[in-house]
C-alpha cells in the first residue's frame, strides 16, 4: 500500500489545525483546569477534616459527604485533560533554544503534577468508597488519610518546579509579562519549601499557608498564559 504523500500529510495537518487550533484548545484547556481546581477547593472548604484529624472525624466526614466525593471525581478528568492540552500548547511555543532549558524543567514539573494530581484524586476516592461500604477500620482510614495528605505535600514540589520553569520560559519568550520571572521564582520557592516540610503538613502544620501562596501564583500563571494563547489565536 502506497504511503501518504508529504503534500497530503501537510494538507491534513493544516486542516486539523483549522478545526482545533492549538492556541484555542490550549487556552480553553488551561482555563478549564483552573476552573476545576477552584471548584474542587470550594467543595473541600466545607467541613473538610484537618490533616491531623482523627480517624473518627475522617470517617464521619466521608460518610456524610458522598455527593461531594462524586463531584470531586467528576472534576478530575476536566482538570487533567485541560492541563494536558494547556501544557501541550504552551510547550510548543517554548521550543526556541533561548528558553528550552527552563521550559524542559517546567515540563518535568508539570509531568509530576499530572502524576500526583492523579494519585491525590485516586486516594481520596478510595478513602471515600471504602468508608461508604460501612464498618471502616480506623487503622485503614488513618493510613489512607496520611497517604492522601503525603501525596498532596509532595505535589507542591512538582507545582513549584513547573511554575518556576514555565514562568521563566514564558516571560523570556514574551508569552507572559516579564514580572512573571520573579513571581514564578518566588512562588516556586514557596511551594518547594512547603513541600519539603510534608511530614509537618501531615501533622497539621500551618506552613501549608506558604504553599497556598505559591499555589495561587501557579493558578494565576495558568490563567495568564492561557489567556495569552487565546489572544494569540484571536489576533492570528
Amino acid at each position: 500500500m502506497a504511503g501518504t504523500s508529504p503534500a497530503l500529510k501537510a494538507d491534513q495537518r493544516t486542516h486539523l489545525s483549522r478545526l482545533a487550533p492549538s492556541g484555542l484548545v490550549g487556552g480553553i484547556g488551561g482555563l478549564c483546569f483552573v476552573a476545576s481546581v477552584v471548584v474542587q477547593n470550594i467543595l473541600r472548604a466545607v467541613h473538610t477534616p484537618s490533616n491531623d484529624a482523627s480517624a473518627s472525624s475522617v470517617i464521619a466526614y466521608y460518610a456524610s459527604h458522598h455527593a461531594t466525593t462524586l463531584a470531586l471525581s467528576a472534576c478530575y478528568p476536566v482538570g487533567a485533560i485541560g492541563l494536558a492540552f494547556f501544557l501541550g500548547a504552551l510547550l510548543s511555543r517554548l521550543s526556541a533554544s533561548a528558553v528550552r532549558a527552563p521550559a524542559i524543567a517546567g515540563a518535568f514539573g508539570a509531568t509530576g503534577i499530572l502524576a500526583m494530581f492523579t494519585m491525590t484524586a485516586a486516594t481520596d476516592l478510595a478513602l471515600a468508597q471504602y468508608i461508604q461500604r460501612g464498618h471502616a477500620d480506623p487503622a485503614v482510614v488513618t493510613g489512607l488519610w496520611v497517604t492522601h495528605n503525603a501525596v498532596f505535600g509532595v505535589l507542591l514540589v512538582s507545582i513549584g518546579v513547573a511554575l518556576a520553569g514555565l514562568s521563566a520560559a514564558g516571560a523570556t519568550a514574551g508569552i507572559v509579562p516579564t514580572a512573571w520571572k520573579g513571581i514564578g521564582l518566588i512562588g516556586g520557592i514557596a511551594l518547594g519549601i512547603a513541600g519539603g516540610f510534608t511530614p509537618a503538613l501531615i501533622d497539621g502544620s500551618h506552613i501549608l499557608v506558604l504553599g497556598l501562596v505559591g499555589f495561587v501564583a501557579w493558578l494565576l500563571f495558568v490563567v495568564t498564559a492561557a489567556t495569552a494563547l487565546l489572544r494569540e489565536r484571536a489576533e492570528a
